[in-house]
């Protein structure tokens, strides 16, 4: 389990690194400081919540921590994915679409998996 743990949580630096560069590279003729700031916080927020639920995982008996390393795995690697891909072939013309998109997409994905473990467990 340790081993899983120390995966999840390197995939997921990883994810949020690479997406923030990503995100800065997309939006290097952003003239506006604060409109990255905000892109930042909120491109950051999925990976930022992750970290802190891991963190605190101990104390949830309603979540298994298999689950939640799933889903580090997923948004770590699924993050990577997404922005790569719209950095080689934009998927919009209008470069923020993905960047306000998939951390929207992320937060569902968490609730749901919240939901699900919550439900599953007696």
């Amino acid at each position: 389990m340790a081993g899983t743990s120390t995966v999840s949580r390197a995939v997921l630096a990883a994810g949020a690194a690479g997406s923030l560069l990503l995100m800065f590279s997309a939006g290097r003729n952003q003239p506006s400081v604060i409109l990255m700031g905000l892109f930042t916080l909120w491109v950051a927020s999925p990976f930022v919540a992750l970290a802190l639920a891991e963190s605190c995982a101990h104390r949830w008996l309603a979540i298994s921590p298999r689950l939640l390393h799933g889903v580090m795995l997923l948004v770590g690697l699924g993050s990577l994915a997404v922005y790569g891909a719209n950095a080689v072939r934009p998927f919009s013309p209008r470069a923020a679409a993905v960047f306000l998109m998939a951390p929207a997409a992320t937060w569902v994905l968490g609730a749901l998996v919240l939901a699900i473990g919550r439900r599953r467990t007696p």
